[in-house]
C-alpha cells in the first residue's frame, strides 16, 4: 500500500473514496485515490453504498453536483452519524452555486469551531 508524505504526516489513500463524475475522478485516480467515476444518479449510489461498505474507508468525497443528485442518501449517512465522513467538494466545472463552501464544510464535519 502507497503512502503520500505531506509535511512529514503519511496519508493512506485508502481511507478515502471519491465520488465524481468521470473527467473529475480521473484527476483524483491520477492522484492514486480510490472511487469511481458516475455518470448518473444510480451509479453515485452504488458506488456511495461501496464506499459506506468498507471498514477501511474514513472519508467520502463526492462532487457537489452528484451529491446532489443523491441527496437523500448523503443527509441519511450524515445523521447516522457513523463512519465514514462525507465531504462535498467542487467538480472540474468549479463549485454548485449557493454550496456552502469547501472549509466551511470541513470544519463543521470535523467540529472545529469558525474563528
Amino acid at each position: 500500500m502507497s503512502t503520500v508524505n505531506y509535511k512529514e504526516k503519511a496519508i493512506d489513500p485508502q481511507g478515502f473514496f471519491v465520488i465524481a463524475d468521470p473527467r473529475t475522478f480521473l484527476a483524483f485516480a491520477l492522484a492514486g485515490l480510490p472511487g469511481g467515476g458516475a455518470e448518473t444518479p444510480e451509479e453515485a449510489r452504488r458506488l456511495l453504498a461501496q464506499a459506506q461498505g468498507r471498514p477501511e474507508v474514513g472519508l467520502i468525497l463526492i462532487t457537489q453536483r452528484l451529491a446532489r443528485q443523491v441527496q437523500a442518501e448523503v443527509d441519511a449517512a450524515r445523521e447516522a452519524g457513523m463512519p465514514p465522513l462525507i465531504v462535498e467538494i467542487p467538480d472540474m466545472t468549479g463549485a454548485v452555486e449557493g454550496a456552502q463552501p469547501l472549509m466551511e464544510r470541513l470544519r463543521a464535519v470535523m467540529g472545529v469551531p469558525r474563528g
